[in-house]
């Protein structure tokens, strides 16, 4: 991939992550941004050198915009996507290692009683993961509710954006989770 594609394809993802009605995958990455634009940018090393090292940044970008969302491209690393590959490799023995203890209390961790829930405790205290919650938004669709009863709230939405936009780039088995869910509750019901 050439260097000028890197940067228009970077310049759908940041625009998929920063605005709210931008849809990489609805538009299949295409943008306004003139090809042009790259030539003015005195950041252009970076877009060489990501060209250079991937065959398909996508993934590399994926992985730096969720843990950075303004998307600096001179913050991004390698170390980001390193980390998020792995995750993404072992990821439904994460989410089982994540609900496990969870589950004992499963309705509970979406009630709204004046707080956080229980779940959004848990995400923001880096104890479940963000791909845990986008696959549970999924199977208990709890993401509606807590928009009508944290209206006022600041957190949420920001969460939920992130959340909403990250989701289109994942393809999730909701079947295998969700059997695989009703196991650890059940069990957790019988023990």
């Amino acid at each position: 991939m050439e260097p000028i594609d890197v940067y228009m394809m970077y310049c759908a993802m940041k625009a998929h992550f920063s605005k709210s009605n931008y849809d990489y995958v609805k538009y299949d990455g295409k943008t306004k941004v003139s090809r042009d634009s790259f030539w003015k940018r005195k950041d252009r090393y970076f877009f060489v050198k990501i060209s250079r090292k991937y065959d398909d940044p996508k993934d590399y970008f994926l992985a730096n915009f969720i843990k950075d969302r303004k998307g600096y491209i001179a913050n991004f690393s390698d170390e980001n996507y390193e980390s998020w590959k792995l995750k993404r490799q072992g990821f439904f023995n994460e989410f089982v290692v994540e609900m496990t203890p969870l589950v004992k209390e499963f309705e509970p961790l979406f009630k709204c009683d004046g707080s956080h829930p229980k779940l959004l405790r848990e995400y923001l205290g880096k104890r479940v993961s963000l791909e845990t919650m986008i696959i549970l938004d999924e199977l208990v669709e709890f993401s509606g509710k807590w928009d009508k009863e944290m209206s006022d709230d600041i957190v949420w939405p920001d969460v939920k954006k992130l959340m909403k936009n990250y989701q289109r780039f994942l393809t999730i088995d909701k079947n295998k989770y969700k059997m695989k869910l009703l196991k650890l509750v059940e069990e957790s019901n019988c023990g």
